[in-house]
């Protein structure tokens, strides 16, 4: 039976196999557990390279697949983060290792409740989360450095572009046919035409419109 650290071990080397080669990025993925986000029912599993179901009807991607947009985001230490879907809160704990603050929309209230009694639990102060619909972003507190989106998007993102600072970038999924790419948008600086870089084909559910639930 392998130890803890090995098993630790065997999954950081599956997200450098994965591109994923951020030294501090790599650190967040070993100092936060994935078994806080999940519950006891699928601890056996918080180091398989596997989605796992959360409440609400909701599913927390897998590791592998969060490190590759995180890997995309290209996180540096002074970013503020705007994340829209929250989930159980595992991606907005990692990405708030290596930035300086993260704002994360989750428009299910019990994630949002769940999520926040988390970041209380591991002292994470710099993560405020909202409940609400991220869809527009978050022009109040608008510009940010990055902006992650866990759904697919298509057509042109102007809503979230317009809030972020010039240069930043943005990272989602974008709609390709029935499939769905993993995209970096990059801000124009000046006049110069947004930039979209992709990294393979990644699917998650389409970001649907709809009122914020109080479940």
């Amino acid at each position: 039976m392998p130890s803890q650290a090995e098993l630790t071990a065997s999954f950081l080397l599956s997200l450098r196999s994965r591109g994923v080669l951020s030294t501090d990025l790599l650190r967040a993925f070993e100092q936060i557990s994935r078994t806080e986000f999940l519950g006891h029912t699928y601890a056996d599993l918080a180091t398989s390279d596997v989605a796992l179901p959360i409440p609400c009807g909701q599913t927390q991607a897998s590791p592998g697949s969060i490190a590759r947009m995180l890997a995309g985001l290209d996180l540096q230490s002074g970013d503020r983060v705007l994340e829209v879907g929250t989930g159980s809160g595992y991606a907005a704990a990692l990405m708030a290792q290596v930035c300086l603050s993260v704002t994360t929309f989750e428009r299910y209230r019990s994630l949002c409740d769940a999520a926040r009694a988390r970041f209380r639990r591991l002292a994470i102060s710099n993560v405020v989360v909202v409940h609400g619909d991220g869809r527009h972003g978050d022009i109040d507190h608008a510009p940010f450095d990055k902006i992650i989106v866990h759904g697919a998007l298509s057509g042109e993102q102007d809503t979230f572009l317009d809030q972020l600072t010039p240069g930043g970038s943005m990272v989602g999924i974008l709609l390709a046919g029935h499939s769905g790419e993993l995209t970096r948008w990059r801000k124009p600086i000046g006049g110069k035409p947004c930039e979209l870089d992709h990294f393979g084909r990644l699917d998650l559910p389409a970001l649907q419109p709809g009122l914020s639930e109080a479940l």
